[in-house]
Order: C-alpha cells, then structure tokens, then sequence
C-alpha cells in the first residue's frame, strides 16, 4: 500500500504541471471566445465554445496516462521496478482519474457559468433553449468520466500490446499495423457481440432512467445544439462492459509482467 501511494505521489507531482496548462488552456479558450463573441456580436461562438471543451475532456485524460507512460518509457522504468505492473499502471490509471475529474468539474463550472450571461449581452436576437441544470451537469460530468476512463483503458491496452509485439523481431516494424487491425477487430466484435438477439435482451434488464434531452438553439443561423440521453440503461450489460474493460486491464498487466522494452 505504501508503494502504491508513493507512486501515486510520484504521477501526480509529474502530472500536476500538465493538468494546470490544460485548466489554463481550457479557460484561456473560452475567454478568448467570450471576448469575440462581444467584438463580432455572435452569441454563438461563446456558447458552442464552452460545449466544445467539455466534448474534448476524455482526449485530456488519454494525454495524461500517456504522458506518464512515454516519461516511465524513457527510463525502462517497467523492467527494473520490482512492483507489480497492476500497481504501476494502476497508480498511472487512478491518478489520471483524479485529474479527468477536476478537468470536467472546471469544464462544468465554465459552462455553468456561461449560462448566466444574458445572451443579450452579446446579440439580441439569440436564443438559448433548454438550459441544463445542476444535476443535469453532473449527470453530464458522470457520462464523460466513464467515456474518459474507458477510452483510457482500451488506448492502455493497446499501447501495452504494441510494446510486447517489439519482443518479435520479425514484426517489430510492422507493430503498428497489427495493432490497427487488433483494434478494428475488437471494435467490429464488440458491435456484432451488442446487435445480437441474446444481447439485446439482456439490454431489457435492471434498467434505469438515462439523461433526458436538452438543446441549445441559435436562432440566427439556424444551427442547433441537441443533447440527446433518453430511455434507459441497463445495469446489467452496462456490468458486463466493465467487467470486459476490467480483463483488458488485467491482460495489459500480464503483459506487462513479462518485463517487456518500452
């Protein structure tokens, strides 16, 4: 445990730098954006802004773990650490969690606080339906860290795989293609495995409520914002994506195990 928190320590002092440029960056944007939307009288601008930043958070967390892979690559930390992989890639894995949650709570407090400025201030003739509310927000917030974490597992898995295919000199150059077509052939049997019968009904069990729709419409340019959630989710499968996600984890550590060249 205490090896643990010590690499958890060590991501987030290597991180912490990162995570503040990105926070900086996000809120540099939008600013930028509120001050043309005022200069040129387009409402629009300001707004879609604040809607594009939180669109982009799950690229920050790939970021994040990435760059603590490629830092600990370049040290061929992962051949001369005596812990465990699942414990340092674990560490690398939670950290960046922690930081795609302050990324998405600042991208909320941005987008909360775009909603209060009167679109008047910028033309009269805007329009703005449907606003989100509070819990609207965080139901956002939640959807966004669970894409986040499990786009971050399975680019994890890959980079893992990529790695471990430099131990075959035959392939060594080609490493890339193999990956491309081992992620193309997951995403195609995830999508057969989903539009099964059997499937399907399983998708009919332990349901819950999803986010209702909201939209956000601009009047001028007839352009629209629609957010769409609607109907239910079901426990059930939504349980077995993760436990699918927990074994890809699980194999990128085995792989890991065998002390492969970064």
């Amino acid at each position: 445990m205490n090896s643990f928190k010590g690499l958890m320590k060590k991501e987030w002092l290597i991180g912490k730098n990162a995570l503040l440029w990105l926070l900086v960056v996000q809120g540099g944007l939008v600013f930028i954006s509120f001050l043309a939307s005022r200069y040129f009288e387009v409402a629009g601008l300001f707004y879609m802004c604040t809607w594009l930043i939180m669109s982009m958070q799950p690229l920050i967390m790939v970021s994040l773990i990435f760059g603590c892979l490629n830092s600990d690559g370049k040290t061929q930390l992962w051949i001369y650490n005596p812990q465990s992989s699942a414990i340092l890639l674990g560490s690398k894995l939670l950290t960046s969690i922690l930081f795609q949650m302050v990324s998405i709570i600042f991208s909320s407090c941005l987008i909360f606080v775009a909603s209060t400025i009167p679109v008047s201030y910028f033309q009269a003739d805007f329009q703005v339906e449907n606003k989100l509310g509070i819990m609207g927000l965080l139901k956002i917030d939640a959807f966004m860290l669970t894409v986040s974490i499990l786009i971050a597992v399975f680019l994890l898995f890959l980079w893992v795989v990529y790695h471990a295919l430099a131990r075959v000199h035959s392939i060594k150059h080609l490493r890339w293609l193999f990956v491309s077509v081992l992620c193309l052939g997951m995403i195609i049997l995830r999508n057969a495995i989903v539009n099964t019968a059997f499937y399907q009904k399983l998708d009919e069990i332990w349901l819950i409520p999803a986010m209702s729709g909201s939209s956000m419409n601009m009047s001028e340019f007839k352009l629209e914002l629609y957010l769409e959630g609607g109907g239910n989710i079901s426990l059930l499968t939504s349980g077995l994506d993760v436990i699918g996600f927990v074994l890809l984890f699980l194999a990128a550590c085995w792989l890991l195990d065998r002390k492969i060249e970064v």
